[in-house]
């Protein structure tokens, strides 16, 4: 609960608690004056947002019957039953009031991202690539692409810098991720605008280093290229050049520069829930290959002078969530400037689960792993016997990779709270979404872990000892390492 807000609710108690103490008119005006002067602040300041509808509702309500009060003549007939009765209205109003604004403000809230840990300010940018021709071999009907990255960079800030002002959370970006999945209007999610990260817009590349490596992050099925921008930041504070892309191919919607707005054409429930079903990762894993070309364009000259000579080619790594942990074990496959890989609850596709990998790989999953309950099942293509065997097939498969199939060092981290979403910035957006633990730290213990091995393997430092430990188990997660011998 924003500041005016909080003050702006309890102004409206107070007058509300007067009118059923029979407080004297002036005391009621008081109160209308007081509130208009909040309402004027907070609009200004803070912004209107549809949460804060009972408020501004009861503000127009209280603002007439005041003034009409106040030009009444008093009813010196009025008996005792009708003011008692007047006082039980306006007890039960309060009370009503009271749960009906602060329920809504508390529950859907205005907020701040977690602040990064590492010691780098965060710089990012918005690039649009477009490819005049470019062949496909998992869609050979497309000819040609545009897509839309996102660069998150350590940033430089000079002392003399004017006040920084940090970005507004992706509201069109998630608003419109929403309605896809959930056919939600997008006006709900309108008061993420206000929420805070941060990341400072185009700001100069930090000249503490020479070049920076690099980390491609793939999002879900269905998703954005926005979905985890608090671990975007949380990666760039430790002097990373990362960089998010939209697969056009599944990206639930993405906004163009130009105002043209791309909202996906599949149904937000129509993954095919079948490993040998290569098609979408292959597309996804070109994606990846044609953005690092562009992104070796972009290092020997870039248009706008941030990243020339900045990135590191020679150092990266790449990471996903969900679908998108599918796209990086396939790229791994595919493409031999990737050092390393991080799946954050992914399946593993063919050909991958056929053939391994050969370099440094790390799984990191929920408990359940991508479970559905028969009445989400209801909202995909398959029976519930058809997921079981599909559940089944894919534990299976990621314990033997882990185990054998990719035979390079190995990691699992393995939560024992949260859910699939809980990997993704999904939570933030309410209390009610959290399943009860600790977002924030839910997320340090993540990153902590995915630093420290893209730190060992992207950057060649020394092994972290987080990571040397063969097995760490306690309620919140599981860790288990699985050094190879080379």
């Amino acid at each position: 609960m924003r500041l005016f807000e909080g003050v702006l609710i309890f102004v409206h108690i107070a007058w509300l608690f007067s009118f059923s103490l029979r407080a004297d008119a002036k005391i009621k005006i008081s109160a209308n004056i007081a509130a208009f002067a909040l309402l004027t602040l907070h609009l200004a300041a803070e912004g209107y947002r549809w949460q804060m509808a009972v408020t501004y509702t009861l503000f127009v309500v209280l603002t007439v019957v005041t003034f009409m009060l106040y030009f009444r003549r008093k009813d010196k007939t009025e008996n005792r039953k009708k003011r008692k009765a007047q006082k039980l209205l306006y007890a039960l109003l309060l009370i009503l009031y009271a749960i009906g604004s602060v329920a809504p403000v508390a529950m859907i809230p205005v907020f701040q991202l977690p602040k990064p840990t590492g010691s780098f300010e965060v710089g990012m940018s918005s690039r649009h690539l477009l490819e005049e021709s470019r062949t496909n071999a998992a869609l050979p009907e497309r000819v040609g692409k545009e897509l839309m990255i996102q660069i998150w960079y350590p940033a430089k800030i000079n002392d003399d810098i004017q006040p920084i002002r940090y970005q507004s959370f992706p509201y069109a970006e998630w608003a419109g991720t929403m309605e896809f999945l959930f056919s939600t209007p997008r006006f709900i999610f309108d008061y993420l605008k206000y929420g805070r990260t941060n990341s400072i817009q185009d700001i100069a590349v930090s000249n503490l280093q020479d070049r920076y490596p690099i980390l491609l992050f793939s999002h879900g099925f269905g998703s954005t290229r926005m979905q985890s921008f608090s671990q975007m930041e949380e990666l760039a504070s430790h002097g990373y050049i990362v960089v998010s892309v939209d697969h056009m191919i599944d990206a639930a919607f993405t906004q163009f520069p130009d105002g043209r707005e791309a909202m996906s054409k599949a149904d937000a429930y129509s993954y095919s829930f079948t490993i040998e079903d290569e098609r979408n990762v292959r597309a996804r894993s070109e994606d990846m290959t044609y953005v690092l070309d562009q992104l070796t364009l972009l290092n020997e000259r870039d248009p706008e002078g941030l990243f020339t000579g900045k990135l590191d080619m020679e150092r990266i790594g790449i990471l996903g969530h969900s679908y998108g942990g599918s796209t990086a074990a396939q790229l791994l496959l595919d493409d031999a400037r990737i050092l390393a890989g991080v799946n954050i609850d992914g399946p593993l596709h063919e050909p991958v689960a056929s053939k391994g990998l050969d370099r440094p790989f790390m799984f990191i999953l929920n408990k359940d792993y991508l479970d559905l309950d028969d009445e989400e099942i209801k909202y995909t293509s398959i029976t519930p016997e058809q997921f079981r065997q599909y559940h089944s097939q894919i534990k299976k498969l990621a314990d033997h990779h882990f185990r054998e199939g990719i035979r390079a060092d190995t990691y699992q981290l393995i939560f024992n709270a949260g859910d699939h979403y809980s990997f993704s910035d999904f939570p933030f957006l309410s209390p009610l979404l959290s399943k009860g633990i600790d977002i924030e730290e839910f997320h340090q213990v993540m990153n902590r872990y995915i630093v420290a091995y893209f730190n060992h393997y992207v950057k060649n430092e020394e092994l972290d000892p987080l990571l040397l430990k063969e097995e760490h188990v306690n309620q919140f997660y599981d860790y288990e390492a699985n050094k190879k011998k080379n």
